[in-house]
């Protein structure tokens, strides 16, 4: 097939750049090769009994697979599974109940603002710009959002050193994470806008 292709390309471009060259009827000879060799050499493929055990074994794969779609829809949608997300959902407990997770609800919104804020506005205004041209006066409220997310650097930097003290291991940690990942937003996209 490689080959088929190969030569495919050789004799179109030797239609395009001789094109001037050739007499019309080889010119005619050259487009119904380029047209009726792809066909027949797939043809010639698809005979092969290897090839063909293989798309039956495909098909059949298929058509198992589709069978087996409606008992994974009725399971997914069972009473058992409803209920247990049910039961799931009325164990949650809709506060913390401990230090560490007050703490830790505290520092969501800006965990949040630093993940999203940026990444937002980059993939907005790469949107916004395909449909129209980007003016300087564009980015006009930009200082509220990066006053925002140098706020949200001071907390999330605080709240890790709480963490750090109060909380159990590895909630700093998590907190210096999503610091640092903002940090790498902030000068990798923040630079693009």
């Amino acid at each position: 097939m490689l080959w088929v292709l190969v030569g495919q390309l050789i004799l179109m471009v030797a239609l395009f750049v001789w094109y001037d060259c050739f007499p019309s009827w080889v010119n005619r000879i050259i487009m119904a090769a380029v047209i009726l060799i792809p066909p027949m050499a797939y043809l010639t493929v698809l005979a092969q009994p290897s090839v063909r055990q293989s798309w039956r074994w495909l098909f059949r794969e298929l058509c198992l697979f589709a069978l087996l779609i409606p008992p994974a829809v009725k399971q997914l949608f069972s009473f058992r599974t409803i209920a247990n997300l049910a039961h799931l959902v009325r164990s949650m407990k809709p506060y913390p109940e401990s230090l560490d997770g007050w703490i830790a609800l505290c520092l969501f919104p800006f965990k949040t603002y630093i993940v999203v804020t940026i990444p937002y506005i980059y993939i907005s205004l790469k949107i916004y710009a395909l449909f129209h041209p980007l003016s300087p006066g564009t980015l006009e409220s930009g200082g509220v959002f990066l006053e925002g997310y140098l706020l949200s650097f001071l907390v999330l930097l605080l709240g890790a050193l709480v963490q750090a003290l109060i909380c159990r291991a590895g909630r700093a940690t998590q907190t210096l994470g999503i610091f640092l990942l903002g940090i790498i937003y902030f000068f990798v996209l923040a630079g693009r806008l």
